[in-house]
C-alpha cells in the first residue's frame, strides 16, 4: 500500500514516515515547501511559479493509494483540478481547528476538509472536544516524537559553571507569553547566575529580552535541538499541553519547567515536569539546578514521552487505518 503524507507540523509526517521506511512500509512525504510556495501567487506570470507546485502535487497523489493530509485548510490542495481522487486521513494539528474553525474566513473550508476526510485525526488534547463536535468519530492520534538522532544531553553548567535555562517556545500568546514573561523576571531576580536564553521569536521578543533573557535568532531546527541539549534545563510553554520541543527536551535528557498543570494523557498520567504557579516553578528550578541530572532522573520524562509518543507504535496503528479505507 502506498501513502503519502501531505504537508507537516512540527515535524510529524516527517518522524511518522521515517519510521515507516525503517519498519519497510512504502510511506512518503510531500514536505511543506514542495506543496505550496510561501506566498500565494497573484496572477499573471507570477502564477507560472505556481505551476510546478501543482504538477508535483497530481504526481506524488496519483502514485499514492492513500493521502494522509497534514493541517486542515490543506485538504482544499487535493481538490484542485487534475489531482486524482485519493481516500484521505485529515490530521488537526491545533490552531487549525482550536482558532481557524472558529473565524468565519477559514469555516466553511474547515467544515468540507472535515467532512469528507476518511477519518480524522487530531494530535492535541486541548482540541478534543471542539474536534469531536465537528467529527464525532475522530481519534486522537499523539504528536509523534522519535527518541533516535538527539543530540547527547551537555548541561552548560557542567562544562562551564554556569547553568543555563532555555526557554523552548517563542513568545507569543498561544504560548502562553504574558505567563513566560513573568516567570522570566523571576527567575531572572531569584537566579542572577544562570543564563536565560530564549528565541528571538513572537511579539513578546523584546519583553523578554527586557526580563533578562538572552535572544538567539531563530535557526534550522537540528541547531536548535543543539541549544537545548546546553540547557540544564528547559521551560516548556504555559499550556495544558505541551508541544513537540518540550517532548524533545525531555528525550534529549534535560529537566522540564512548565508553568499550571497539563491535561492528562489517554492513561491519566501527566508529562513528567516541574509545574504549578510561578512561585513553585520557581522554587522548584532553584532547588534543581544545582543538580538537573538527578531531577531528569527523578521525574523519569523521558521513559514517559517514549511511551506515549514513540512513532515506533504509532506507525502500525495508522498503517491499521489506511488499509481500512483502501
Amino acid at each position: 500500500m502506498r501513502v503519502l503524507h501531505f504537508n507537516d507540523c512540527a515535524f510529524v509526517a516527517a518522524t511518522l514516515v521515517a519510521e515507516a521506511r525503517a519498519q519497510g512500509l512504502d510511506w512518503r512525504h510531500l514536505t511543506p515547501d514542495l506543496v505550496r510556495p510561501r506566498t500565494q501567487p497573484r496572477g499573471g506570470l507570477d502564477r507560472l511559479r505556481y505551476l510546478p507546485y501543482v504538477a508535483r502535487r497530481i504526481r506524488a497523489v496519483g502514485a499514492s493509494d492513500i493521502v494522509h493530509v497534514h493541517y486542515g485548510t490543506s485538504a482544499s490542495l487535493l481538490r484542485q483540478r487534475g489531482v486524482p481522487h485519493r481516500p484521505y486521513v485529515l490530521s488537526l494539528h491545533g490552531t487549525d481547528i482550536r482558532t481557524q474553525w472558529h473565524d468565519p474566513r477559514f469555516h466553511d473550508q474547515l467544515r468540507r476538509a472535515i467532512d469528507e476526510a476518511a477519518v480524522v485525526l487530531y494530535t492535541n488534547l486541548d482540541t478534543a472536544e471542539t474536534t469531536l463536535q465537528a467529527r464525532p468519530d475522530a481519534r486522537h492520534l499523539p504528536q509523534a516524537v522519535s527518541p533516535h538522532g538527539l543530540p547527547q544531553w551537555r548541561p552548560r553548567g557542567r562544562e562551564t559553571g554556569t547553568p543555563r535555562i532555555v526557554f523552548a517556545p517563542r513568545w507569543s500568546a498561544d504560548k502562553g507569553v504574558d505567563a513566560q514573561l513573568g516567570l522570566a523576571a523571576d527567575l531572572h531576580r531569584a537566579l542572577p547566575h544562570v543564563e536565560l536564553v530564549g528565541l528571538d521569536w513572537g511579539e513578546g521578543a523584546k519583553d523578554a529580552e527586557r526580563a533578562g533573557v538572552r535572544l538567539v535568532p531563530t535557526m534550522p531546527h537540528e541547531a536548535y535541538l543543539d541549544l537545548l541539549a546546553t540547557a540544564d534545563l528547559v521551560i516548556g510553554q504555559a499550556d495544558v499541553i505541551l508541544s513537540v520541543s518540550d517532548f524533545e527536551a525531555m528525550l534529549i535528557g534535560a529537566p522540564v519547567a512548565a508553568l499550571g498543570e497539563r491535561l492528562p494523557s489517554e492513561d491519566g498520567t501527566q508529562p513528567p515536569t516541574l509545574r504549578g504557579s510561578r512561585d513553585e516553578v520557581v522554587a522548584q528550578v532553584a532547588a534543581s539546578i544545582g543538580d538537573p541530572a538527578a531531577t531528569a532522573e527523578r521525574l523519569g520524562a523521558r521513559a514517559w514521552v517514549i511511551a506515549h509518543h514513540d512513532p515506533a507504535q504509532l506507525v502500525p496503528m495508522l498503517e491499521t487505518i489506511y488499509r481500512q479505507h483502501v
